[in-house]
């Protein structure tokens, strides 16, 4: 009984161990903006979450990040009214650039960048 209790406890150890090592940093960044813009980005609980950002100079920069796991959705999508303005989105996982996108002058669409955590 004790070698059931003491394998049990090896199991759950181990699993708590392997989840925590499948995670990553998310991080979304968005700059190159002169107006106003509307973002819509899903956050660590995979809710989507809607933001209006105001940036003072195209070298403001907007940014959130969290910890993510393998298989998680990152989603950031973005758009301006100001056909001066311009958008560049970036997702990057554990520092490097995942997946990027950038317009300029297209007030029309969204501009989406997402895509899958890779599994390592």
């Amino acid at each position: 009984m004790k070698k059931l209790i003491l394998f049990a406890i090896g199991i759950i150890f181990f699993t708590t161990a392997c989840q925590q090592e499948n995670q990553v940093k998310a991080k979304y960044i968005v700059t190159d903006a002169v107006s106003a813009y509307n973002l819509q980005y899903l956050d660590s609980s995979g809710e989507l979450i809607n933001e209006t950002v105001y940036p003072e100079s195209a070298q403001d920069q907007w940014s959130f990040n969290y910890m993510a796991n393998e298989g998680d959705i990152v989603y950031v999508s973005g758009n301006y009214k100001d056909i001066n303005s311009a958008l560049k989105i970036m997702i990057l996982l554990d520092g490097k650039v995942y997946k990027q996108a950038s317009n300029e002058g297209d007030t029309l669409k969204y501009l989406t960048v997402s895509g899958t955590v890779p599994y390592k």
